[in-house]
């Protein structure tokens, strides 16, 4: 039996910081100046490296996606397509709509047949425009639709999605319809006869639908395509299913 002598002693007196319970507060008075001052302005967090930068502020990896996949740049672009503010779409069908306005309102200006008839002097009347103000109206209209498709295709030139479907293949339909109904002005109310306004507006018409087939050409099938090729190389070909769902090449439903 051990003597009380060798007993531990139950008497609360100064004792080291081991003996004290865990999670005690120490009061301000016994903290050391180091420690106060340590409290008083903590370190600051250590500065994250450019290389860490970069890469929190990429875009995260799509879920169907493999640990470590980095998106192509096709996928970016689908991608980017929900980030463009649909401002940007209203003014593009805005600038298309009013393009093809000022094409419908060409064939309003021509000289008709009867009024050829009526002056008399044919050499005279081709040189006629019928309606001024219309004349002037529709090349406003036509200047404001392709200034304005043009700023947009220089606003979002790296998204080719984009400015394909959103300005040259718009721009091209609204250009061959401005041509149909030039074209059925001259030979279902002037009868064959080409007017100055006619020839003019035939002229911008099928200037405007060859420009816009050419970028949809180099676009869509060049650019675009290259790009579609290095998105199969990296995550394989894609279908879009039976519904529109998308699939992998490879896989059965």
């Amino acid at each position: 039996m051990s003597s009380p002598s060798n007993r531990p002693s139950l008497d609360p007196g100064p004792s080291s910081s081991r003996s004290r319970p865990y999670g005690r507060k120490v009061p301000a008075a016994q903290r050391s100046p180091a420690s106060r001052k340590q409290e008083a302005h903590p370190e600051p967090p250590p500065p994250i490296s450019a290389e860490k930068l970069h890469y929190s502020t990429q875009r995260p990896p799509l879920p169907h996606m493999p640990a470590g996949f980095a998106p192509t740049r096709y996928v970016n672009m689908l991608l980017a397509l929900d980030d463009i503010p649909e401002m940007f779409n209203i003014m593009a069908s805005f600038f298309t709509w009013i393009l093809l306005a000022g094409f419908v309102l060409f064939p309003g200006t021509f000289t008709s047949l009867q009024q050829q008839q009526l002056n008399g002097v044919v050499a005279q009347a081709v040189n006629i425009v019928s309606n001024i103000p219309l004349f002037i109206i529709a090349w406003i209209c036509t200047g404001i639709g392709g200034t304005g498709m043009i700023w947009l295709w220089w606003r979002w030139q790296r998204n080719y999605i984009w400015i394909v479907n959103r300005i040259f293949v718009p721009g091209l339909l609204n250009s061959l319809a401005g041509i149909i109904s030039v074209l059925s002005n001259i030979y279902g109310v002037q009868h064959g006869a080409y007017s100055t306004t006619s020839e003019s507006a035939i002229i911008v018409t099928v200037a405007v639908a060859v420009v816009c087939a050419s970028l949809i050409l180099i676009y869509q099938f060049w650019l675009l395509g290259n790009i579609k090729k290095e998105h199969n190389r990296e995550v394989g070909a894609e279908r879009a299913g039976e519904h529109g769902e998308g699939i992998m090449g490879g896989e059965r439903k």
